[in-house]
Formats: structure tokens, sequence, C-alpha cells
């Protein structure tokens, strides 16, 4: 029973050192998310405003002089909309970081609240059949 006992101490042992890695790892990939889709709404936010000055430039010279300070304006408005709608998106995906951060930790936390529970139960275990194994040893049956 003590051999048992034991080899569920090892494993415990292992999974505690696993737990580090994997909440690495789910870190590591929550970050790449965010990096990712931060990088594609760079992309896409920089490709609208190019495109909202190409707009306004080829506007701007059909509608002549008088009302070029019009569209440059509305050019200005437009473009002005975009980069809040990009500031909007980089909070939104800050947020989910951050909540993917704190289910990780939560998660890390809980593993290793249940393992060090299981560890104590073990060496309260390993003890009993410590005792039960001297016992038999110096003939007392209990």
């Amino acid at each position: 029973k003590m051999g048992y006992i034991a080899e569920q101490q090892e494993g415990l042992e292992g999974a505690l050192g696993q737990l580090g890695e994997i909440t690495s790892m789910k870190t590591e990939m929550a970050e790449d998310t965010y990096g990712m889709n931060l990088g594609q709404s760079m992309f896409q936010t920089g490709q609208n405003l190019y495109g909202l000055t190409r707009q306004g430039q080829s506007a701007a010279a059909r509608t002549g002089f008088a009302n070029s300070e019009q569209v440059q304006t509305q050019t200005q408005r437009a473009m002005d909309a975009g980069v809040q709608s990009f500031g909007f998106q980089r909070q939104g995906l800050q947020d989910v970081l951050g909540q993917k951060l704190m289910d990780i930790a939560e998660f890390k936390g809980a593993e290793e609240g249940r393992i060090q529970s299981e560890q104590s139960r073990l060496r309260y275990e390993m003890k009993e059949a410590k005792a039960q194994s001297n016992k038999k040893f110096l003939g007392v049956f209990g």
C-alpha cells in the first residue's frame, strides 16, 4: 500500500511541475492571439485610412477649390471615426486578453489547490499505512 501511495505522490509532483508549463503555454497562446488580432485590426485601420485619404483627394479634385474645405472636413471626420473605432477594437482585445489571463490564473490556482489537497491526503494515508505496517511488524493488531 505504501508503494502505491508513493507512486501517487510522485505523480502529483509531476502534475504540479507540468502545471507551470501548461499555464505558460496557455498564456503564450492568449498573447499570440491578442497580437495577431491587434495586427489585423491595425492593418485594416491603415487600409481604411489610406482609402479615405484617396477618396478625399479624388472628391476634392472633382469638386474644385470652392468645395475642397467641405470635402477635407468630411474626410477628416471619417478618419477620426476610423481611429476611434480602432481604439475601441484595441480596448476590446485588451479586455479579452485580460479576461483570458485572469481565467488562466484562476485555473492555475484551482489546480494547485487541488493538487496540494491531494498531497496532504496522501501524506496522511502514508502515515496511517506506516503506522499499520509498524503495528504488524511489532505483532500488534489493531
